[in-house]
């Protein structure tokens, strides 16, 4: 699934311009004339709360029409700054704050993801590699895991034992990483960052799969694009370990969407506007990926044994391309003292298949980590161990934090796993691809099974695990859909 991390990248030619789509004394290069970059604010306005203190439960929404261009989907990127506040040591979530967004196109939903973070965090951890989450990601959002972010602020040779402390920590090690984001996020207004906070970048595609999609959009054919994102709470957003301290908060300033337009030649664009509006002509099809997050249920606290839990949910689609779960202490889904966006629980799992109908995925239940692991990695790209596929390793994988009482006696308690230096970087994510063609290979436009043949078009997650509390189980189902631009009309097909 190395498409996730794709925003921002140039598509080739044959992706971008269907060799359908051919005039007659042009040659493919030269049916692109130019590339422009644009800055459009809010409909909304720029900011949202102040001074690192009530950014959360607002909404946010951008326009974007363009009538003479074509619209570059993996150039779309959301830019703001984020300043926190709060006693103790306070940081955003990993990702981005915005847990609920839809996109519409000329009135038609496209996507509606009420839970957008922790879908982001899900698939950036199972699908990009530590060196991008290290580097770009750094920009984007993600710093919880990241010890190469930390800064020493001790100097002098009397403070050798506090600079190797600050620069020597572990890969995951999220408390000690915490304190050097702090500092980054609380930062007030300077003559480079006037804003104060910390300035993001989030490319659309981790958040959307339009922001992935490999064809230009012809927004002067498709209509107007709406972006509307919704900011969780500051419970949902902001994480403090320091479980004395509860009043972290976040603003957010400087709200922008760029993204590039493409200019056609005149021939081309006219050639668009007639296969899509004329009767005759067989229409423009363009796929791209939709998630949905469904929460269903509690599975309740087993410490001593394992049980067998059954996860439901419905989606009526004929192309599910892939499904992940996660688990998360019910007490701390709006808790400050829990990153609730990106801390998903080992729970003390052993089994993981999904059912459809009467079809099981895989055939024998995944059992134990590594068969797991395997799946998991399988549905978003390559099952190969030799390669750099994901920022989680087998500790992360089987940790358990626990969030009441984060200390090294606690974390050895019944049903707890892993150790307390690796405390909230839990990254427990089974997942399983339902593409005909997977791995390194070149993806189909058109994969995935159909959920309509099954009872109530029903996916069931089977699980068996022995949570220490009672957990809330999320399951994502990522499926095509398709915006089809055809004798005049624009509709979105499948769910």
């Amino acid at each position: 699934m190395s498409s996730l991390i794709q925003s921002g990248n140039l598509l080739p030619m044959d992706e971008v311009v269907p060799r359908a789509a051919s005039v007659q004394g042009l040659t493919r290069s030269s049916i692109l004339t130019a590339r422009r970059r644009v800055r459009a604010a809010p409909q909304t306005g720029v900011s949202y709360g102040s001074a690192g203190a009530n950014g959360g439960s607002q909404q946010i929404q951008f326009v974007i029409a363009d009538q003479g261009g074509l619209l570059d989907p993996a150039s779309i990127s959301l830019v703001y700054n984020i300043r926190t506040s709060g006693t103790g040591v306070e940081v955003p979530d990993d990702g981005h704050p915005f847990t609920r967004m839809q996109i519409s196109l000329n009135g038609q939903m496209l996507e509606d993801n009420a839970q957008a973070a922790k879908a982001t965090n899900a698939e950036v951890k199972l699908a990009s590699s530590q060196a991008w989450y290290r580097t770009s990601g750094s920009f984007c959002g993600f710093e919880l895991l990241n010890n190469e972010l930390n800064v020493g602020g001790a100097t002098g040779a009397s403070a050798t034992n506090a600079i190797t402390q600050a620069y020597a920590g572990a890969w995951s090690d999220v408390s000690g990483n915490c304190a050097a984001i702090a500092g980054r996020t609380t930062s007030a207004a300077t003559v480079a960052n006037p804003l104060a906070g910390e300035q993001r970048c989030l490319p659309l595609g981790l958040i959307s799969g339009i922001g992935r999609m490999k064809q230009y959009l012809p927004l002067s054919v498709l209509g107007v694009l709406n972006l509307t994102l919704y900011t969780g709470s500051r419970q949902e957003i902001m994480f403090q370990h320091t479980l004395a301290n509860t009043d972290a908060d976040f603003s957010l300033g400087g709200v922008y969407v760029e993204y590039d337009v493409v200019v056609g030649h005149p021939e081309y664009m006219n050639l668009l506007a007639r296969v899509a509006n004329d009767p005759n002509e067989q229409g423009l099809v363009m796929p791209f990926e939709s998630t949905i997050m469904t929460s269903s249920g509690t599975i309740a606290a087993s410490a001593s044994a394992l049980v067998e839990n059954s996860i439901v949910v419905s989606r009526a689609t004929n192309h599910l391309v892939r499904t992940f779960l996660l688990q998360q202490y019910t007490a701390n889904l709006a808790s400050t003292a829990y990153p609730s966006q990106s801390c998903f629980g080992h729970m003390q799992t052993n089994k993981v298949q999904w059912r459809v109908g009467s079809m099981y995925y895989p055939q024998i239940p995944a059992e134990g980590d590594a068969s797991i692991w395997c799946a998991a990695q399988l549905a978003y790209g390559s099952a190969s161990l030799n390669e750099a596929a994901s920022v989680i390793n087998r500790v992360t994988w089987a940790q358990t934090t626990n969030a009441a009482a984060p200390s090294v006696a606690a974390q050895a308690s019944s049903g707890y796993e892993g150790v307390q230096k690796f405390n909230y970087s839990d990254s427990f994510i089974p997942a399983y691809g339902f593409q005909n063609v997977k791995g390194d290979a070149e993806p189909l436009a058109v994969d995935g099974i159909s959920l309509s043949g099954a009872s109530g078009s029903q996916l069931v997650c089977v699980v068996t695990n022995g949570p220490p509390i009672t957990v809330t189980p999320t399951l994502g189902l990522v499926a095509l859909r398709f915006i089809q631009a055809q004798a005049g009309s624009v509709r979105v097909q499948g769910a």
